[in-house]
């Protein structure tokens, strides 16, 4: 079992210490969470609250807001849309809004120019210390000497000069083409030219790890190229912090080299590492544990990055994320830059990359087939037998709705309901009772008023499952297999708390996953939207701060080694409280996307959050709220819930 708590504050250490000017950061609050308001200013900003939250819930405003967020909601499906069509830039252009490629192309030169490790010329700087040497590794086959000589080159530009380029051939090219790369390696004398026999990516790979000098070892492929200050910031890295592992964030670029898309990247999640190599490029490697775990795999060829980052981080791992864009990968027709269907059988190799990890950490699971092209979702074997799902509910419609849903569709896990009643002895209570006792549901019920965290605890005291999960009944289950697909995680002892990705009816996101550095508190990013270009990790199973109560699932014995919910968040932030909680003890929460759930969202209660509970969550979470959220990139703004980039840059 990993350390998880002891692993992922070193994580966020080493983030925090690569942070330097040119890095965007949050836009968090500047206040101390440690200071406290006086009484009599907390019950001024109370009544004011109560006054603005009297307007905002006046019917002519629910209406209005019931239109808007209807609208904004095919709005943003209708820009969905228009990215998939062949005249989205002039479709984009009709509505007033630059595609997605447009405004990174504009938030990437306004970075680069912004960088310190991007301005210098090579060399212009002295490097303090004694600079780490960086191996660059490229495999070469049948070559565009054209892109070639453009990765070369990005690698004789790097501000970083402690360098050695290997250009490793995968058997012997044509005489002309040899020529050309020969004429490559002689441009500098820490380029050198390793011939080998035809072997395919892995033994190409082998032999040019066999001959590194570097006490760090990267890979470049052949038709792609370095950011200038790629090499300065891996040094960096690796001189405060000596990791086992590096990667950073990366981008597409056309045939051209001119920028596309980026794909930015969170923090070290091991959820989302056996869900994809979402890694990527630029990985970066310690020579020595490479070769201390056999190097590449021949037999997960096309896979074979991510089989190295799995088996490099089968034990207690220090990973470094550096969120930033270090590495172009060009889109071209043989690249799966362009097109999984370029390498078919890199899905194979990695589910098998996957199936071996499983095996390799004792695992009682499975790999399947993800939702998309080389991805994959594990399945716990054997499943538990049931798992006791829990209800808090005031509308006997809701409930029906929700436990019909679940009835119809087939698990192997059983769901042993529990109805959790706020009975106030008029109508409700009885037609409530009578949906209960319709789907053989244990009904608890709770008198008083209203606290969820109090109601819940109350709840599951006395139940006997290994599995908790609380459900709203404004949620409707929509598809087989559900509550087997949430408990899956738990294969893994260090997931402690699982949630779902909840959609609206019409398909766009309520949750996935909370961020917690959100306008000062948390919020859901992604909300109405159906997915973005600038965060690719929306459907994807992955590490989060925080999951919603809407649907939660956590271990029995770590909810009652929690204590349960914190009843001194009546109405809200319990259940971020709760994932911080239990991140706290060590344990992971994760995001489980391969659940299919609707969520109306406010059906039972009025939405919205009171000032004491705000102020009670930043007086317990203060010191985490600050930071940014270790599982979202800081390329991505804070303000709003919609994905976008950080900032716009300068004309």
């Amino acid at each position: 079992m990993y350390r998880y708590k002891e692993i992922r504050s070193r994580a966020e250490a080493a983030n925090s210490a690569l942070e330097r000017p040119g890095v965007p950061r949050s836009d968090r609050s500047p206040n101390s969470p440690q200071i406290a308001l006086p009484a009599p200013i907390i019950s001024e900003l109370e009544l004011l609250e109560w006054r603005i939250s009297r307007l905002e819930n006046a019917a002519i405003i629910r209406i209005f807001r019931w239109v808007g967020n209807r609208a904004l909601r095919w709005y943003r499906r209708l820009g969905h849309f228009l990215l998939k069509t062949p005249f989205s830039s002039l479709l984009h252009s009709f509505m007033g809004r630059n595609t997605p490629e447009a405004d990174y192309r504009r938030w990437i030169a306004q970075q680069s120019t912004d960088s310190p490790s991007h301005q210098s010329p090579p060399g212009s700087a002295p490097e303090t210390g004694s600079p780490t040497r960086i191996s660059v590794l490229t495999p070469v086959f049948r070559p565009k000497l054209e892109w070639l000589k453009e990765a070369v080159e990005s690698v004789l530009g790097q501000t970083h000069q402690n360098w050695e380029l290997l250009l490793v051939l995968d058997g012997p090219p044509e005489e002309n083409i040899l020529d050309g790369i020969r004429r490559l390696a002689a441009a500098d004398r820490r380029i050198r030219l390793i011939s080998g026999e035809k072997g395919g990516i892995s033994a190409t790979l082998n032999h040019g790890l066999s001959e590194c000098t570097g006490a760090y070892v990267t890979f470049l492929d052949q038709d792609d190229f370095l950011a200038h200050g790629a090499l300065a910031e891996v040094a960096a890295a690796i001189q405060a912090l000596q990791p086992d592992l590096i990667y950073s964030d990366e981008d597409y670029v056309s045939e051209s080299g001119i920028p596309c898309l980026p794909i930015f990247k969170p923090g070290w999640s091991p959820a989302l590492l056996l869900t994809c190599m979402y890694m990527g490029h630029m990985l970066v490697a310690d020579t020595r544990k490479l070769r201390g775990i056999g190097g590449f795999r021949t037999a997960h060829d096309g896979a074979q990055d991510f089989d190295v980052a799995l088996r490099l981080t089968d034990s207690q791992p220090l990973v470094v994320h550096i969120p930033r864009v270090l590495y172009h990968w060009r889109r071209h027709e043989n690249s799966t830059a362009q097109s999984h269907s370029s390498k078919p059988y890199s899905h194979a190799a990695g589910q098998t990359a996957v199936a071996d990890t499983l095996t390799r950490r004792g695992l009682q699971a499975t790999a399947v087939d993800g939702p998309l092209p080389n991805t994959y979702r594990l399945v716990m074997t054997p499943r538990p037998a049931s798992a006791s799902v829990i209800v808090p509910t005031r509308n006997a419609q809701l409930l029906r709705r929700l436990f019909s849903s679940i009835r119809q569709r087939n698990c192997a896990i059983q769901a042993n309901l529990n109805v959790l009643l706020h009975a106030d002895g008029g109508n409700k209570d009885a037609d409530i009772r009578s949906v209960a006792a319709e789907y053989h549901s244990r009904i608890v019920e709770f008198s008083g008023p209203f606290n969820f965290s109090r109601m819940n605890n109350l709840c599951a005291a006395g139940l006997d499952d290994s599995i908790l999960v609380f459900l709203n009944d404004d949620v409707v289950v929509q598809d087989d297999a559900w509550l087997d697909k949430l408990c899956d995680p738990f294969a893994r002892d260090e997931v402690g708390v699982v949630g779902a990705r909840l959609n609206y009816a019409d398909g766009t996101i309520q949750h996935a996953g909370i961020l917690l550095d959100l306008s000062s508190s948390s919020g859901h990013p992604g909300r109405f939207q159906l997915g973005s270009p600038f965060w690719p990790w929306l459907s994807a199973t992955r590490n989060v701060s925080a999951v919603t109560g809407a649907c939660l699932a956590i271990r029995r014995q770590l909810f009652e080694q929690l204590g349960g919910f914190d009843v001194n968040f009546p109405n809200n932030f319990s259940d971020v409280d709760l994932c911080l909680q239990a991140q706290a003890a060590g344990f992971e929460v994760v995001l489980n996307c391969d659940v299919n759930l609707c969520h109306d969202e406010a059906q039972t209660r009025t939405a919205g959050t009171l000032l004491r509970e705000r102020v009670a969550f930043w007086h317990k979470w203060g010191s985490v709220l600050v930071n940014s959220d270790f599982y979202y990139s800081p390329n991505l703004a804070r303000q709003l819930e919609t994905i976008q980039l950080s900032s716009e840059p300068t004309a």
